[in-house]
This record gives C-alpha cells, structure tokens and sequence, in this order.
C-alpha cells in the first residue's frame, strides 16, 4: 500500500468514550440494512455489549481516522481457530474507497498480536460495496450463499 496514504490515516483502539460514537454508527440506516440483524438496537442493549466487547481481551476494536476525524471501526474477535471480522464506515466516509484501505490497516494490526489465525468476514451477497471492499483489502471469496458470503484473509 502506498505510504502516503497510510499517512493519511491512523488506527487507535477504541475507549470507554467512544461508546456514542459506535451506538450511532451501528443505527445508521444504512448500516442496518446492510447487516444480518437489521433491527434498530437500544441503547441500554448497547451499553451492555460494548462494556463487555471492550473489556474482552479476545476482541479489539479500532476507530480509523482522518486528519482526526473517525471515519470508521472494524472489530475483530478470536475465536478458537479464527478471528471473526466486523466493520462500518461513518456516513461522511462512504464512496470513498477508504473501507480497503482501513481493512489492510486493520488487517495488518491484528496480524502483529493474532498470529496464524484466518481471518472471516461474513457480508450479504447484495453488499456490493462491502464485497468489492474485502476483496480489496485482499480476502478471497471462500463460500458463496443466497444468503451470506464467507470472506478469508
């Protein structure tokens, strides 16, 4: 990836203050519509899993950002012979081909503290953007459904 672009961008961990922030996105419309479980989710149901999500030390979250404004999260989780991927763009950072560049800045991250593991990513097959975004960021397309597409980095 080119390095100029890296320094565009920069990835943190996620902090107990980010908790609106990632409410928010998680209730995007879009967002919604593009996950497995499109219902709107409360806050209170929110709260709770936050809270436990950043104190796991099986999962990391990260905020990827832009001249220091957050322009999206991706969310890895190990499991026991994986690691499970999630990811969003805000609003302002859709249509700009960034979701690639923030999941091989991710990507990259992760495979400095888990090593060895795959790496999966499930999206609906009418995700286009999420799709062509994965594979980008170079997943292969594993497993292909009328109702999920398994991706494996």
């Amino acid at each position: 990836m080119n390095n100029n672009i890296n320094r565009n961008y920069s990835l943190r961990k996620a902090e107990s203050g980010d908790e609106r922030l990632l409410f928010n996105w998680t209730n995007d419309p879009i967002v919604r519509s593009a996950s497995f479980e499109n219902k709107i989710i409360d806050f209170n149901s929110h709260q709770r899993w936050f809270k436990k999500k950043i104190n796991d030390q099986n999962v990391l979250i990260f905020i990827f950002e832009g001249k220091n404004i957050e322009l999206g999260m991706v969310r890895f989780e190990k499991k026991k012979n994986h690691i499970l991927l999630n990811y969003s763009l805000a609003s302002n950072a859709r249509g700009k081909k960034l979701a690639s560049i923030m999941l091989k800045m991710s990507v990259n991250k992760i495979r400095n503290s888990w090593k060895n593991l795959d790496i999966f990513a499930y999206t609906l097959p009418e995700n286009i953007p999420s799709n062509r975004a994965l594979l980008g960021a170079g997943f292969s397309l594993d497993v292909s459904t009328k109702n999920k597409n398994l991706y494996i980095c």
